[in-house]
């Protein structure tokens, strides 16, 4: 037997003892271990499977028999769907020349979702300047604590690289939507797309009204699925449009701009990454607001109300971009509340350093609420509003003209400069 069939044989007994065991006898730290464990496993076997598939690919054995591709081969040999082999192939072919990405991948600082991602964004127009962006973008996806984090910095690469290169973007796709009427039953049949920009106009509403909906069945002690309250909200949205007597809704794009000015980087509230061309249809009616900060974290201003609202609220969300929960959770910053960091009743000031983002289970919760400390405080004055509005403006050849009514709440976010260096 050849030393690779008994290293896969070594495996292939390893597995079956995995299999033997009981992992609901395992005590709770046991499972935890045993769960991420796997996970990691399962990355260095896909990363030693793209290993073994590249030679094998451009070798050519796969045409044994007649065989027209080599992912036919591994669908018709292994059972496996064919655009899955395709997929595998393909990921096997750039990690052949992207040695740092692989070797993370081993190390466990990569997840197999991170390897795809950077195998997806690798394209031969960017081939050269990825290979020598490749430790940043290894660097900034091991540095993330969710891939959703990564994902972003990921594609605000692609586009940086793009600018770069001087290919040029095209804004996304019109949106369609299709509605047809079952001439038996009368039930409508809704199917389409929307583009981020026009997606996000509509799934902040339609959760909106799915919200209130839900507190409403709530009241009624009406049981009704999800699905079946954002149905009742899509009809109260046309409803609401009859009898809005020709009036024209203007939703506001709390637009992240990159440091570079909108030409470069350009963020939805929600953290979908958009390009400035995906904006241009909207910028007649839309309501676009940006955010200074005179350092990462510290928002120019601060709020003597009760309640986080208006300007405020929306500076923290820009700041936090996700629930601040010590689990790391995932929820946008657009679906959460505005929590104090100390209590407003033990005497917590409504500012943004006291100000942060929770999701409306972790906030609402007291058993997983808890209150983690303040972040410094500090005065901020006009001349502090000034210095920063004009120094930004003086290195960036910005026309800069802050309301001073907002003077005391926030001003604007500039994100970067983006540069794979960073």
């Amino acid at each position: 037997m050849s030393s690779s069939a008994t290293l896969v044989e070594q495996m292939h007994q390893l597995i079956d003892q995995l299999a033997a065991l009981d992992p609901a006898s395992l005590r709770a730290d046991e499972q935890r271990q045993l769960v991420m464990a796997l996970q990691r496993e399962t990355t260095r076997l896909a990363v030693v499977t793209a290993d073994a598939l590249a030679p094998w690919q451009e070798s050519g054995v796969w045409r044994a028999g007649g065989t027209l591709r080599p992912e036919l081969a591994i669908a018709r040999d292994a059972r496996r769907e064919r655009l899955a082999a395709r997929h595998d192939l393909h990921r096997a072919r750039v990690l052949a020349v992207l040695p740092l990405a692989r070797q993370a991948a081993l190390d466990g600082r990569l997840s197999i979702d991170h390897v795809d991602l950077l195998v997806q964004h690798f394209t031969k127009v960017r081939a050269d300047l990825f290979r020598r962006c490749e430790q940043w973008l290894v660097d900034r996806c091991a540095s993330r604590d969710l891939f959703d984090d990564a994902a972003r910095d990921v594609r605000y690469w692609a586009m940086w690289a793009d600018d770069q290169l001087g290919i040029r973007r095209d804004p996304s796709a019109p949106s369609t939507l299709y509605a047809s009427r079952s001439e038996v039953t009368g039930e409508v049949l809704l199917d389409g797309h929307l583009n981020p920009v026009d997606g996000d106009i509509v799934m902040r509403e339609l959760q909106r009204l799915a919200d209130e909906l839900r507190l409403q069945d709530r009241r009624d002690g009406v049981e009704r699925t999800p699905a079946q309250r954002r149905a009742a909200a899509l009809v109260r949205m046309a409803a609401r449009s009859v009898n809005a007597e020709g009036a024209t809704a203007r939703p506001l794009f709390q637009v992240l701009i990159g440091d570079e000015t909108a030409r470069h980087l350009c963020e939805l509230a929600t953290g979908i990454v958009v390009t400035p061309e995906d904006l241009a249809p909207h910028i007649d009616t839309a309501v676009m607001q940006t955010f200074l900060f005179d350092a990462r974290h510290s928002v120019l201003g601060v709020s003597r109300q009760r309640t986080f609202r208006g300007v405020l609220r929306r500076a923290i969300q820009v700041r936090d971009r996700r629930c601040q929960h010590k689990s790391v959770c995932p929820t946008p910053a657009s679906e959460c509340d505005v929590d104090h960091r100390t209590p407003a009743a033990r005497g917590g000031p409504t500012s943004e350093i006291n100000g942060r983002m929770e999701c409306r289970t972790h906030n609402r919760h007291p058993d997983l609420h808890g209150h983690p400390e303040p972040l410094g405080e500090r005065e901020v004055t006009i001349l502090d509003v000034m210095r920063a509005t004009a120094r930004w403006a003086a290195l960036r050849d910005l026309d800069c003209d802050l309301d001073r009514d907002d003077v005391g709440e926030a001003g604007t976010q500039v994100l970067g400069p983006f540069t794979p260096t960073d």
